[in-house]
């Protein structure tokens, strides 16, 4: 297996570099597997499984610094009993209105982080214990994958080790084929 990228500057700064390439990988995804394929949805998850067991999300803890998260009622019941307040102080404290949504999420960075680690772990929003969301069908979900190769580590080294085990290059790298 290639090292693995852990660092999250340095994902960042990958995944600029190889954001065309990313591109193109996302669209060959799209092009060769059908929605919820087992076969695809297979690798990602044992991958993604092998990365969670290799990196530690404490020592990154991006994904709180750089992405807001959506919070649901239920989301709010746990919070406000995790800060030991209520409902309006929670929202008029923690949380923001999405302009385009209307509903409430953590912004950006979360309010609840201290240091690398969530003061409200046990309770924390749904979303947040998703993330970085590899369970669900790859395929249908892979712009917001592709996005999250600039934030999350195991996203990022899981997008390097699907490219190598499907054996796919981006053209720039492909053998050209004599006419």
């Amino acid at each position: 297996m290639k090292h693995l990228v852990t660092d999250p500057q340095e994902v960042e700064r990958l995944a600029e570099e190889l954001e065309d390439e990313n591109w193109e990988f996302r669209v060959w995804i799209r092009n060769h597997y059908g929605f919820d394929d087992p076969k695809l949805n297979g690798m990602v998850w044992r991958l993604a499984g092998g990365l969670m067991e290799q990196i530690d999300c404490t020592t990154c803890a991006n994904c709180c610094r750089k992405t807001a998260t959506p919070v649901t009622e239920e989301d709010m019941k746990r919070l406000t009993f995790a800060l030991h307040t209520d409902i309006p102080t929670l929202q008029a404290t923690y949380l923001e209105r999405d302009e385009e949504s209307g509903k409430w999420r953590l912004p950006a960075p979360c309010p609840l982080l201290e240091g690398n680690l969530c003061r409200v772990y046990g309770n924390r929003p749904e979303a947040c214990r998703q993330y970085p969301h590899l369970h669900n069908d790859f395929r249908a979900s892979s712009i917001s994958r592709f996005n999250n190769t600039f934030i999350c580590p195991i996203v990022f080294n899981l997008f390097e080790l699907m490219k190598e085990e499907l054996n796919w290059r981006p053209r720039s790298r492909r053998r050209r084929r004599r006419r």
